[in-house]
């Protein structure tokens, strides 16, 4: 399956007035993780969206377990991997460590949602491509 880890270091604005970083962020960089684990395998979102007819891949459900606190200042390593792929949907999984102590795990489940037919119409998933399915799980390199 296809694996990426990214970095970020933690600003104040990511934190609290304690300096320890506010738990919604760690959904902000899983999601960053998912974003430049797809572009590490070539397929870059702005790209992919439009050639798909896609809106996105939206997350229909997510948790997180927190073990460490991360601190204003700290460099976060961001691991994300693709746990599966089905038919319309996949699970991300993703670990935060700092200086390679683990300090929280979480999950991500994403549709492959198509435009609708018309403006302000239904959003329904679509099968994922073939092709896009395979680079998520054999993390294969683009041409």
């Amino acid at each position: 399956m296809a694996t990426h880890t990214t970095t970020v270091r933690v600003r104040w604005s990511e934190s609290d007035p304690a300096g320890i970083v506010f738990y919604p962020r760690f959904f902000e960089w899983y999601d960053l993780g998912t974003e430049a684990m797809f572009e590490s395998v070539g397929l870059p979102w702005p790209e992919l969206f439009p050639k798909y007819d896609i809106v996105g891949v939206p997350i229909v459900e997510s948790g997180s377990t927190f073990l460490v606190a991360v601190r204003y200042g700290d460099v976060v390593s961001i691991r994300s991997s693709v746990a599966w792929v089905k038919e319309k949907t996949f699970r991300m999984e993703h670990e935060i460590s700092v200086g390679g102590s683990l300090c929280a795990r979480g999950f991500e489940i994403r549709a492959w949602v198509g435009r609708p037919e018309m403006p302000g119409g239904r959003l329904r998933t679509r099968p994922i491509p073939e092709e896009v399915a395979h680079r998520l799980t054999e993390g294969a390199s683009h041409g």
